[in-house]
């Protein structure tokens, strides 16, 4: 019924109401009339003798039959108004709340009724949406609270309550459960070239290949990322986990088809079991987790089942990770310098700063056993920082007491750091507070380093360079450089790695990279360093093929701050080895 409709039906109901209260209040007040008639002929009836007893008689039933008739005639209107109302009320609730009419069409009591018929309505409407939604949007928030939102398959949060259930059960039935946690290989591979469209198609297939290869009552989850995890029930041994995951990989073997290309994805999975009757879900998805590393490490696309060995590295890890933040926190590191030789004149010309962790259980330890760890957990950046701050002091140190010429300050860059926003100002403040001139600065980045982001790299390094320090490129020859790259870097210096110059004068293949190194440094203007130098006849070839500058045990180990000045007051290595305590060889080098 349209708007115009329902009023015109709604203003005839209240015409109806309105005649008929009109017509009840006509009859109301004709009781009173008679009532008041026949009290008024009471004093004349006696007057009329028989007559008035006759009158009497009749007069009395009469009132009472007439009075039955008004009475039941008002309630006939009363019955017609009710029914008016009703209609009204009837047309209005079936019509929708646009159907009700937009002003009053009335000023009266209809009108309210039907103006406050229409809110109502319109109430009731909007709850009645908001009800008959309300399943709808549970079963929204459910899903986004346990249900991966790309592949459907249940989340990190379901899974583990799901694993906490089927340890519960097992415990009562003496039973075993089995975690099965995958990792894809490479996958950053696909994302990176073929967008991440492309990756979210194939981890979606992944998801249904795997679920195709387990039973109806295990369960399949996507944990985040590229990692997926499985869930095997009521397992006995580990045959039964191991020939899932072995069918898991057959099924990776076969092609992913997307847009008429074919990719090959592999995976790297850990096994775990429920062997202990208190394993938590926490403790089992752990022990997969270090199983699955374990297969990368071991080559990838393989599965490994967890033992008791390997958790101990990662106790070890964790150890080692919360004393070196307390180490960083507290400042236990040392510096120690190696003398950079000039193989012209045999003269130190630059010192390097290697950092050494004094831990109070462990001892003395070198950079390879805690520079991955700070690169890791982000410590490196804080301790890169004191590092430069402390190498340029005690190179202003040395400066002023005049103990020797000291060149130059070589100082290692990590990848981190050189990442870090504030790395030029960071190197600018250590330069102003040392109050050294900034070209005595010579910073390390190596190879590999300098070729993962490349662009990102390059701007970086021309902004230390119109800083005044110097550059240099470490281990080169270890990362495969484009000569591209190399003639765009703003380096000064490459440093050969001691892998080369270790087999420079046996090894074919070790002097012929050696000498291309020395080739393209030279025409492109930049000195060559060479690390490792162990014996004289390294130094020879070295001088023979043209390096400009050499450090290694041959010269000297790595020494505290006090001995520096003892290393630059020496005679030089012109022909031999110095005399000098500190410069004594013996025995394989270290890590540096």
């Amino acid at each position: 019924m349209s708007a115009e409709e329902l009023n015109r039906e709604i203003a005839f109901a209240g015409q109806r109401v309105k005649q008929k209260a009109i017509l009840a209040l006509l009859l109301a007040s004709l009781i009173p009339l008679l009532l008041l008639t026949y009290a008024l002929q009471a004093p004349f009836r006696a007057w009329l003798g028989p007559i008035g007893v006759v009158s009497e008689q009749i007069t009395v039933p009469a009132l009472l039959l007439f009075t039955a008739l008004l009475m039941a005639g008002g309630g006939f209107v009363i019955w017609d108004m009710a029914t008016a109302i009703s209609r009204a009320a009837h047309l209005a609730t079936m019509a929708k709340a646009s159907d009700l009419p937009s002003g009053l069409a009335r000023q009266d009591e209809i009108g309210s009724l039907v103006a406050s018929l229409g809110k109502m309505l319109s109430t009731i409407e909007q709850q009645t949406d908001e009800i008959n939604q309300f399943p709808r949007r549970l079963d929204q928030l459910a899903r986004q609270a346990f249900r991966d939102s790309l592949t459907g398959l249940p989340n990190r949060a379901l899974f583990v309550d799901r694993l906490a259930h089927a340890l519960t059960r097992t415990e009562r039935r003496g039973e075993m459960v089995a975690v099965l946690f995958l990792d894809l290989d490479r996958f950053k591979v696909i994302n990176d070239s073929l967008g991440h469209g492309v990756g979210d198609r194939v981890l979606t297939g992944l998801g249904q290949r795997i679920a195709g290869c387990l039973r109806p009552d295990d369960t399949v989850a996507r944990l985040g990322g590229d990692e997926f995890a499985v869930l095997l029930e009521d397992v006995n041994d580990t045959s039964g986990a191991v020939a899932v995951a072995e069918r898991i990989c057959a099924e990776m073997g076969r092609p992913f088809v997307i847009d008429d290309r074919e990719l090959f994805v592999t995976a790297s999975v850990g096994i775990a079991l429920s062997i202990s009757r208190r394993t938590t879900p926490e403790d089992i998805l752990r022990d997969a987790d270090l199983a699955m590393y374990h297969a990368k490490a071991k080559g990838k696309a393989r599965y490994e089942v967890f033992d008791k060995s390997m958790n101990t590295p990662a106790q070890d890890r964790l150890g080692l990770e919360l004393d070196l933040r307390q180490a960083v926190a507290n400042g236990d590191f040392a510096l120690h310098y190696q003398p950079v030789v000039d193989l012209g004149s045999g003269r130190i010309v630059e010192v390097e700063a290697l950092v050494r962790w004094k831990h109070p259980q462990r001892g003395l330890l070198y950079p390879a056993d805690f520079v991955t760890l700070s690169e890791e957990t982000g410590l490196i950046v804080p301790l890169g920082r004191w590092i430069l701050a402390e190498a340029c002091r005690q190179l202003r140190q040395w400066q002023g007491a005049a103990a020797g010429e000291v060149l130059g300050m070589s100082v290692n860059l990590s990848a981190r750091q050189l990442q870090q926003p504030s790395l030029v100002d960071d190197i600018a403040q250590a330069l102003r507070e040392a109050r050294i001139d900034p070209a005595a600065l010579r910073l390390e980045i190596t190879e590999t380093v300098v070729m993962h982001e490349a662009p990102a790299a390059l701007a970086k390094l021309e902004a230390l360079k119109r800083l005044g320090v110097r550059l240099a490129i470490d281990d080169f020859g270890t990362g495969y450089s484009s000569l591209g790259y190399l003639k765009r870097f703003p380096v000064d210096t490459l440093k050969i790695d001691r892998s080369f110059v270790k087999g420079i004068g046996r090894d074919v293949e070790d002097t012929a990279i050696v000498r291309a190194v020395v080739t393209v440094a030279k025409s492109l203007g930049l000195s060559v360093t060479a690390e490792g130098i162990e014996t004289e006849y390294q130094l020879g070839e070295l001088r023979a093929l043209g390096c400009d500058r050499a450090q290694g045990y041959f010269f000297a180990k790595p020494v505290p701050a006090d001995q520096v000045p003892g290393l630059l007051a020496g005679e030089g290595w012109s022909r031999r080895p110095s005399r000098h305590p500190a410069l004594a060889i013996n025995g394989s080098p270290a890590v540096l």
